[in-house]
């Protein structure tokens, strides 16, 4: 392990996945405070349930889109004009 990179981290190469699990679930909130009008006309208790449930899809849907437009380079060389 070197240049920060922790246990079982996956290195410093996966921010962007965390940081787009981060943004989906910013935006699960979003919808929830101000898109579902139910959420308010639940009854006590089960509103806030939802509002968390909405969080965590986003959350799930967030590192879902983040893994397929932040995937891991293939480790080889960049292409570039072969010398033949």
């Amino acid at each position: 392990m070197g240049k920060g990179e922790r246990s079982g981290s996956g290195g410093r190469s996966d921010w962007p996945v965390r940081l787009s699990g981060a943004v989906g679930g910013m935006v699960g909130g979003a919808v929830g405070l101000f898109v579902v009008k139910p959420l308010i006309d639940l009854p006590p208790g089960l509103g806030p349930f939802a509002f968390v449930a909405l969080i965590g899809v986003g959350v799930v849907l967030g590192q879902f889109v983040g893994e397929r437009l932040f995937r891991p380079s293939s480790g080889g060389p960049p292409d570039g004009p072969s010398s033949a």
